[in-house]
């Protein structure tokens, strides 16, 4: 509700409950869950189908990084569009384009109609769909749990994620077994069901400044002058591509060296398994967490204890023992990961959240993208035990940045909720 002046009044803060009873959340949750997941199954599906229509690596490494490249690039303007409308209403949209394109990539493929031309265009557009429905997604959550259960509200996002990492890509390799149509199909269900449980999502969520707009490219522009100048957003987007880098090129290493030392790919999907259910412990501890570390202690041990950690395994290369070390280094990456986005989403202005989570993310991710390529490089020069070793180096680096830079010394996290 807001009063006649038009400014958020009390009664559009949400009302603070347990949020396994929290409708909204659980709506959220619930159909994010099976989207994740079907989201995760056509990302290996989309490759072993080019690779089926044309026999062709390099047309399936191409499909793959074009679409990376497509998502990174419509993070920015994705934000300031969030920023624009109803974010449910945009979530609704994105749904319903995902859904209609996946169906119909199906049954083109059942009727044996699809080329890889098509495959490229459908992934394209259902990623750039991703790439909007996300920020949204990011930018409603204050509106549908109260301040104080942002930390553990995504806490349940990143056990979610993980989740639905380790279910996906399994899930996806079976389903295409019985069927090359069959997991795209599948996909179309889950942002089918998606759709279904945002729409029941209810609350105001169109910021309030959405009438007197700029053009588009100065809105992001804004928003990237509002990251820099807040203390805790300005240490976020300096800090966390180094670790989000180092975490991603130590998992690729352990693959690649592994396989490199004659590892059955088997073993290796075991090892990959074990080391994303430390993320997915990490995502159930992480709520005992909430309140009790500040942000800035959070942020230094978990990247000290990643330094000393990628340090041992990368004496335990090849073995498969190395997933011992990598998952304990995850355990702590939800909560620390749900307290700096909660100190995130409270550092940005309401009308402007969109843009802020935007950058942030871009900003974290965009450097992990070149992480199996330099991985690549130090492993046919040198050995993967120098690839985690290098990764080891840069998560020490992080780490003090974490006691140097004021922005994370200054966050503070509220008390710890009931959950």
């Amino acid at each position: 509700m807001s009063d006649a002046s038009g400014i958020e009044t009390a009664t559009d803060v949400p009302q603070q409950v347990p949020l396994r009873r929290n409708k909204g959340f659980r709506m959220l949750w619930i159909g994010q869950l099976l989207s994740d997941t079907g989201t995760q199954i056509s990302g290996i599906a989309y490759p072993l189908l080019i690779l089926a229509l044309t026999h062709s690596v390099v047309l399936a490494g191409v499909v793959g990084t074009v679409r990376a490249i497509t998502v990174l690039c419509l993070q920015l303007p994705a934000g300031a569009l969030s920023d624009r409308f109803d974010r449910p209403l945009t979530m609704i949209i994105c749904d319903i384009t995902r859904t209609v394109l996946l169906a119909l990539l199906g049954i083109l493929i059942v009727l044996d109609l699809a080329s890889w031309q098509v495959v490229l265009v459908v992934s394209l557009i259902e990623g750039a769909a991703g790439a909007i429905f996300d920020p949204s997604a990011a930018a409603a959550l204050p509106g549908i749990v109260p301040d104080g259960q942002l930390e553990q509200a995504w806490a349940a996002t990143e056990g979610r994620t993980y989740g639905a990492s380790l279910a996906g890509p399994a899930l996806g390799g079976v389903l295409f077994g019985m069927g090359r149509a069959v997991p795209f199909l599948a996909d179309a269900v889950s942002f089918a069901v998606s759709f279904g449980t945002v729409s029941r999502i209810r609350g105001r969520f169109r910021p309030e400044s959405a009438g007197g707009r700029k053009a588009l490219w100065r809105e992001v522009t804004d928003g990237l002058r509002v990251v820099w100048q807040v203390p805790i957003l300005r240490a976020t987007v300096i800090q966390t591509p180094l670790l989000n880098f180092a975490f991603s090129g130590v998992i690729f290493s352990i693959t690649l060296a592994m396989r490199q030392g004659g590892t059955s790919t088997a073993v290796i999907g075991l090892v990959q398994a074990a080391i994303a259910a430390g993320g997915l412990l990490g995502a159930v501890v992480a709520p005992r967490l909430q309140g009790r570390m500040r942000l800035a202690t959070l942020a230094t041990t978990i990247t000290l204890a990643g330094a000393l950690l990628f340090g041992a395994a990368a004496l335990l290369i090849p073995s498969p023992l190395v997933a011992a070390p990598v998952a304990l280094a995850l355990l702590l990456a939800p909560a620390a990961n749900a307290a700096l986005v909660a100190a995130v989403l409270r550092s940005a202005p309401e009308d402007m959240r969109g843009r802020v989570i935007s950058t942030v993310m871009m900003a974290a991710t965009a450097l992990a993208t070149l992480a199996p390529l330099i991985a690549g490089l130090i492993i046919q020069h040198a050995s993967g035990a120098w690839a985690v070793g290098v990764f080891a180096a840069t998560t020490a680096v992080a780490a003090v940045l974490c006691l140097t830079l004021p922005g994370f010394r200054q966050a503070e996290s509220p008390a710890a909720a009931p959950g």
